[in-house]
């Protein structure tokens, strides 16, 4: 009997054990405001960092991965969601977001990557659960680049969306740069993708000598417009987002997005082992690239000098 009492506790503890709920996995509410190169280069290596230290989707921790297609109303939304459930930790990825969840996330750890810090963009006390990694937008060099390769540049046409904090700040600080060059800029608002073909029209018609597009998420939803202008009008495309050559730009100079997202990872995992987020401090990334688009470049028209294409990292054929 004795055997007896004791295999039947031993089975009431293995049935007790087996009713326990399972440890509870970290929950992380990731958004994206848009499918692009650009920003989806970066979301991989923002979960290769997090995989590389043993933080995996299903296993330890649970990923919340929520894109608001391009609609900027759809972010507060999104967020709003994250902070009802309570996630452990929000991951944006692109300025839009970052803003956003600077005035929505309260008291959740919040990592960006592939945005401008608030200060930048002169956001006004940002939490101190927000932390990430920024760009310096290197407006001397983007110049440079594109008065080596159009050397008669005299008049650029630069779209933007104002409604997008990132671009606005892009397009104030390449002003600055451009005009202190004496490069004359005009500029065409886009509020969405539909007017992207009207505002390059209207651009091209004004006899410039290159289109300009920076960290604008609206217009680069637009290159495939824009290049076919650009083809015909023979006016090449220079962009501050490399990767945006895939889709139809001559040049782009900037940011590895990949090695971008990593580093963001890399903050989310100090946070996720216990680091307050105040005590991780925004950084810069410092490693730029230029890659080129040659086809798209034959077609606008455009003659790669070649000490340019010498340094380029990836040249598209």
């Amino acid at each position: 009997m004795k055997h007896i009492s004791t295999l039947i506790t031993a089975l009431l503890l293995l049935l007790a054990a087996a009713c326990q709920p399972g440890e509870k996995k970290t929950t992380i509410g990731y958004i994206q405001i848009t499918e692009d190169p650009v920003l989806d280069a970066a979301k991989v290596g923002v979960f290769k960092a997090l995989e590389d230290s043993g933080f995996v989707d299903g296993q330890n921790i649970r990923v919340l991965d929520k894109n608001a297609q391009g609609d900027l109303s759809m972010i507060n939304t999104i967020l709003q969601m994250f902070q009802s459930q309570n996630v452990d930790m929000v991951i944006t990825n692109s300025t839009p977001c970052m803003s956003a969840a600077a005035q929505t996330i309260k008291n959740i750890p919040v990592v960006f990557t592939v945005a401008f810090s608030p200060s930048q963009i002169g956001l006004k006390n940002p939490p101190p659960t927000l932390t990430g990694v920024t760009d310096d937008l290197k407006v001397k060099e983007i110049v440079d680049l594109m008065m080596e390769c159009v050397p008669n540049l005299k008049k650029v046409g630069f779209p933007y969306n104002t409604s997008e904090p990132n671009a606005e700040y892009s397009a104030k600080k390449l002003d600055i740069e451009l005009k202190s060059r004496g490069i004359e800029v005009v500029h065409a608002a886009v509020n969405s993708t539909n007017d992207i073909l009207q505002a390059v029209q209207s651009l091209a018609e004004k006899k410039i000598d290159a289109f300009l597009a920076a960290a604008d998420n609206t217009v680069y939803l637009g290159l495939g417009v824009i290049s076919r202008i650009a083809a015909e009008k023979k006016i090449p495309i220079f962009v501050t987002d490399p990767l945006q050559v895939e889709k139809g730009a001559a040049i782009g100079f900037g940011i590895n997005y990949y090695k971008w997202g990593y580093l963001s990872g890399l903050k989310a995992i100090e946070i996720l082992r216990g680091v307050k987020p105040q005590d991780t401090p925004i950084e810069t990334v410092g490693q730029y690239e230029v890659i080129i688009n040659q086809k798209a470049c034959d077609e606008q028209g455009l003659i790669v000098p070649e000490a340019v294409l010498a340094r380029a990292a990836r040249i598209i054929k």
